[in-house]
């Protein structure tokens, strides 16, 4: 039984003492894919070993490969664009071109059992023929605008997959072609041979999977829902493997050549690629690119706007097709296109357009990410007897995928944004050869690491670091072999603390006199009823992105003489926050303590054990709950003046005179603390009924109104005069008047 050993121990943490150190871990397949790899394979047992090999052979010093395939005697043929250029690789990686053709792009090669090498191209699609030492000669010249795909039947003639009229030729020797089927496709991207020699085909923008009888009967194999079925290859036992994708992404982030225009309604470019070679040592292999634009253009030229066409969400998936008919979804991707499947052994290799990924599937499920290369797509893969070719594009590189194993490789996470000036704490690495690990880190201040970054420095053996504190932090890892031994890497975790920030009140709000403010029992996020949580708990709960509680709004409710204060504070370490309240009358220099250690985020007071008069309340914000007395800040606001007044208006009435039964009343009214907001009068005890002062206002400390009354019936009758303050405190006043 295998050890696991960690290198360092993680770091310890005293409890709620200081900001709550983060941990950040890399140890998934998914988090180790963010990072780049070099001369490391990762697995699907989320560990990071050593690749195989993988070494340039040849440089076309052109854009892109677009095709490739071999002969008899093992020398790989590369068609390439946007020269129209083949060239021919010998087995010690000495190439030259062959031919120079009149097109922009070779798209598809194959080899015939001489040794007779077929390149189409496109636009203006052609086949030309190559004979060894040759020159090159128009083969097949159909009236198509493009040739995608190539490859022999059991018969040795030529299947020729076209656009933009989705039609499959048959080629004999002579160069004599005839149509072999006619699909309802814009185009056919993609073709194979199968071992009954059937054509399998690929097409856009039906999304199809043909079987093609020899006698031209076709059957769909399988309606993959996506828009295009861009490569397709059979394997020794009859299995058929097709990549398929739901749109058409550009073929690089940031420059792609805008070569066809494609003919669906969409009004896309399109730069798709294929080829199928049938020999004795090359085995089938498709490739499909797209660009956005609206038409073609020269050579060397590229489409700046394809960067939002290849940013955008694309589908792709390999489909996994059983002698039997039976279909499975054995890899799928939204981030990633695959370009180029190769059967070997009882593994599927493919390539995919990420930092020109090499996957390797082994069933039922594993897969490996065995190679990043150093260029950005790896459009084709080769079998030529028992090595392994790979080809790219950004730029066209011929590479040699080797059995053995490099000694030694390299691991660069990504960049982690600790969103703060942070420190490091011990760095920790689970691995069971921790000793042919070196791991190092680097940090700064920018997103990318650029020159104004740390160097990298190494991590030493208790796992302590001396990169200085920033904001952003990466590490690497060295992994070397060592005496026959392989090192493998399982996790590494970086602990960081980010410095202390100060706590910000965002708001202090006074409710209006007579609310009260009442605690509401918080919820879980499914709606019952939550039990305490340590503040420890709630900062892991919440930076784990995991449900956590939900605190519910205080409920409003009327009280006499209630006075509410209600605040929204913030803390970008999600530390817990206490409050104080303190308070002090408009004008007076000493704030008073009102209530220490508020820890909700609301308080209400009993407005009568104050003087009636202006104030001023403070709320000092503090995380001393989670930091230390040393290290713990805290963040003030102060809010508008209110008005505590618990005294109603004096208000006095008398009668002014009295004109045919209508009685006409003066009315002083006076509150030394708040504004008047209101005057009603009542009529022997009827209905109340808004009156105004002199100046037409209701607005100030002091109102005077003159009232006349309707007319009123002869004897006795009473007046009420009432007067509200802006606290609602009233005042009132009653006068009998006499009416002859």
């Amino acid at each position: 039984m295998k050890k696991i050993i960690w290198l360092v121990p993680l770091l310890l943490v005293a409890p709620l003492l200081a900001v709550s150190p983060i941990f950040w871990e890399t140890r998934t397949y998914e988090d180790f894919r963010k990072g780049t790899l070099s001369n490391l394979s990762l697995t699907s047992e989320d560990r990071l070993v050593l690749a195989p090999r993988f070494e340039s052979v040849f440089n076309s010093e052109q854009p892109f490969i677009w095709a490739t395939a071999a002969d008899s005697k093992g020398n790989i043929y590369l068609g390439t664009g946007h020269d129209g250029k083949v060239f021919k690789v010998d087995s010690s990686g000495k190439g030259e071109a062959i031919a120079d053709l009149a097109e922009l792009d070779v798209f598809a090669i194959a080899v015939d059992a001489k040794d007779a090498v077929y390149a189409a191209t496109s636009p203006n699609g052609k086949v030309y023929k190559i004979e060894p030492g040759g020159t090159p000669q128009t083969f097949f010249d159909p009236e198509d605008k493009y040739i995608w795909s190539l490859a022999f039947d059991r018969q040795g003639r030529l299947i020729v997959a076209t656009g933009d009229k989705g039609v499959i030729y048959r080629v004999g020797t002579d160069g004599k072609g005839q149509v072999f089927y006619d699909t309802d496709e814009t185009h056919v991207i993609s073709l194979a041979v199968d071992r009954e020699g059937n054509v399998i085909a690929g097409g856009d923008p039906k999304g199809y999977l043909y079987r093609i009888s020899p006698d031209g009967k076709a059957f769909v194999l399988y309606d993959s829902g996506m828009r295009e079925v861009h490569a397709v290859t059979v394997a020794p036992d009859g299995t058929i493997y097709a990549a398929v994708v739901s749109s058409r992404p550009g073929l690089s982030p940031s420059s792609v050549p805008i070569l066809v225009p494609d003919a669906s309604s969409r009004g896309e470019a399109t730069v798709t690629i294929s080829l199928a070679a049938e020999s004795a040592a090359a085995q089938a292999i498709e490739v499909t690119a797209t660009a956005s634009d609206s038409g073609p253009a020269s050579s060397g030229s590229s489409a700046s706007s394809s960067r939002s066409n290849a940013d955008s969400m694309t589908q792709t998936a390999i489909l996994e097709v059983l002698p039997d008919g039976v279909v499975n979804t054995i890899w799928r991707s939204s981030s990633e296109m695959v370009f180029a499947l190769l059967p070997r052994g009882d593994r599927l290799l493919f390539s995919t357009g990420s930092k020109g990924r090499i996957y390797s599937f082994q069933k039922p499920r594993f897969t490996t990410l065995l190679v990043e290369s150093t260029e950005e797509q790896t459009t084709t893969l080769l079998q030529v007897g028992n090595k392994v070719y790979a080809a790219s594009s950004n730029m066209g590189r011929l590479f040699n995928l080797g059995d053995a194993l490099a000694t030694t490789g390299t691991y660069e996470s990504s960049v982690r944004d600790t969103e703060a000036i942070s420190s490091w704490g011990k760095v920790a690495v689970k691995s069971e050869t921790p000793q042919l690990i070196q791991i190092s880190t680097r940090s700064g201040n920018t997103g990318s690491p650029d020159k104004t970054w740390s160097d990298w420095n190494r991590v030493d053996g208790d796992g302590a670091t001396s990169s200085p504190k920033a904001r952003f932090v990466q590490w690497r890892a060295v992994l070397r072999a060592d005496s026959g031994r392989s090192p493998s890497l399982n996790s590494v975790t970086v602990p960081y603390m980010q410095q202390n920030f100060r706590p910000e009140v965002t708001s202090l709000d006074v409710l209006p006199s007579g609310v009260t403010l009442i605690k509401q029992q918080a919820l879980t996020s499914t709606g019952a009823p939550a039990g305490p949580q340590d503040a420890a708990t709630a900062r892991a709960t919440a930076r784990a992105g995991l449900p956590g509680i939900i605190k519910v709004p205080p409920r409003r409710s009327l009280q006499k003489g209630a006075q509410s204060f209600q605040w929204v504070a913030i803390d970008k370490n999600d530390d817990a926050l206490q409050y104080d309240l303190y308070y002090r009358a408009d004008g007076a220099a000493n704030w008073n303590l009102l209530k220490k250690n508020v820890e909700d985020s609301f308080y209400t007071i009993n407005s009568d054990t104050l003087p009636d008069g202006t104030y001023l309340v403070r709320l000092v914000a503090s995380d001393s709950l989670s930091n230390t007395p040393e290290s713990a800040l805290s963040g003030e606001r102060e809010s508008r003046p209110f008005t505590i007044d618990n005294t109603p208006p004096e208000v006095t009435a008398k009668q002014d005179g009295l004109s045919g039964g209508r009685v006409r009343i003066a009315i002083d009214a006076a509150d030394l603390t708040s504004t008047l907001t209101q005057a009603e009068v009542s009529v022997d005890a009827g209905e109340f009924r808004t009156i105004f002062p002199k100046d037409g206002i209701t607005d100030s400390k002091r109102e005077s109104f003159l009232w006349q009354s309707d007319m009123l019936s002869p004897g006795e009758h009473v007046i009420t005069c009432r007067v509200y303050d802006q606290n609602d405190n009233v005042g009132l006043s009653k006068l009998v008047v006499r009416v002859p």
